[in-house]
């Protein structure tokens, strides 16, 4: 069990950036952000933005989210907003709903709490802290860094700024004690390095190599969700690489390093860098076609070594394992095994004993298309078959019959036949 961390040693002070001194401007912050930190800060709460977003715009790059820590406990959150929500039973958080969907998350200064594990069971429900406490509770020094909406400072507990500045992703503290505490941190750790294109510390980077089998002791939900997570914003490849060479890819998808130590990584890294061209031409990939493309090279190897012909069913078995494992939804298993199937199709344009039509019409067709343009954007004969299934798919756009309004059939008789004349 941790002990609960006490003030600061005398004389301690984190290192405070003025304005003149960083590229931080409040033109470059979401307004409901700065309505609400400026609303806590007028009834005298100190209020800090904090963690991804000042990392960001730290780096010159557009935040995904804004959040904000503050002295102001839930019920006194709730209190100034009356578009609020407290969610959470551990720990409560403040959504505060603005129009057009924008939520924005308010938390408390947390301390480092008497729990024997982050997720463990609750044995104190004295969790409230100070700034310096919620500093180093974070999981990444680069993380941990807060912006001071009174000032326009740069507040810095942990050498965050250091860390910015030589590009790497370093634990708040030891990385074995950390991992330990929640494990999901290890994939955490990967998502930020190739998000940010940083490395990992050397410390972190030996424990994740010698425990990275911790990480089935986080929550299951969690660590898909980081998967999926740490591909999506066109990092797929370089998070691939890094979960290979941390060893992380042979203990999540023990199926993909056999792959590739019988076929090459090669198909993976081109497979998974088309994915990454889609996102930054602007479609952000669903999870999935994340993890559709995670596991396509394993099914192309199937259909060409096994000569089955039940592609359903090919698409099952390989599908199975990874699923399992990673404890992936149905819906989603369902729908990568679809896509895989239609694959096999979408390749044998003219070649294949099948009607197109019936093809286009499945309910399938656009998210099996989506993957069919990944894979076949890797040669000449791909692409070319590409543009001929999209006249294929406008010709059938312009033939699908008008809707309009359907007579309605009279029935035979009517509801009350007259009865026929006696006589």
């Amino acid at each position: 069990m941790r002990e609960k961390l006490s003030d600061p040693t005398p004389g301690f002070e984190p290192l405070t950036v003025p304005r003149r001194e960083h590229p931080i401007s409040r033109s470059l912050i979401d307004p409901y952000a700065l309505k609400i930190l400026y609303r806590l800060n007028r009834h005298g709460h100190t209020a800090y933005l904090v963690g991804g977003g000042v990392r960001d715009l730290l780096l010159g790059r557009q935040p995904k989210d804004f959040d904000i820590s503050t002295s102001a406990h839930p019920h006194e959150i709730k209190a100034l907003f009356g578009n609020c929500r407290l969610i959470g039973r551990r720990f409560r958080l403040a959504h505060i709903f603005f129009r057009g969907g924008k939520t924005i998350e308010v938390s408390t200064f947390r301390t480092i709490s008497e729990f024997g594990v982050e997720d463990g069971p609750l044995v104190s429900d004295n969790t409230f802290g100070t700034p310096w406490e919620d500093a180093f509770r974070r999981d990444f020094t680069i993380n941990a860094l807060f912006y001071n909406i009174t000032d326009f400072s740069v507040i810095d507990y942990v050498g965050g700024l250091k860390d910015l500045e030589e590009g790497i992703v370093r634990c708040i503290g030891d990385p074995a004690v950390r991992f330990r505490e929640d494990p999901i941190r290890i994939l955490r750790g990967v998502r930020f390095a190739s998000l940010l294109g940083f490395d990992l510390d050397g410390e972190s980077t030996c424990q994740i190599q010698t425990s990275g089998e911790e990480i089935w002791k986080g929550a299951m939900p969690r660590i898909l969700e980081e998967i999926v997570r740490m591909m999506a914003r066109g990092t797929a490849r370089s998070a691939f690489l890094l979960l290979e060479k941390l060893g992380l890819l042979e203990t999540l998808l023990p199926e993909v390093t056999t792959y590739n130590q019988r076929e090459g990584a090669v198909p993976y890294q081109d497979l998974l860098g088309r994915l990454d061209a889609r996102f930054l031409e602007g479609s952000e990939p669903e999870p999935w076609l994340i993890l559709s493309c995670l596991l396509y090279p394993l099914f192309d190897s199937s259909v060409r070594s096994s000569g089955k012909t039940d592609l359903v069913h090919l698409a099952k078995e390989v599908v199975s394992g990874p699923a399992n494992r990673l404890q992936i939804p149905r819906k989603i298993q369902d729908r990568v095994r679809q896509v895989f199937a239609a694959q096999v199709r979408l390749f044998s344009l003219g070649a294949g004993r099948f009607r197109t039509g019936t093809l286009l019409r499945k309910s399938y067709f656009n998210d099996a298309f989506k993957l069919f343009e990944i894979v076949a954007a890797g040669s000449s004969e791909g692409q070319e078959l590409v543009l001929r299934w999209k006249e294929l798919m406008d010709g059938s756009k312009q033939q699908s019959p008008k809707k309009g309004k359907h007579r309605r059939r009279k029935r035979r008789g009517g509801k009350n036949p007259t009865p026929p004349l006696a006589g």
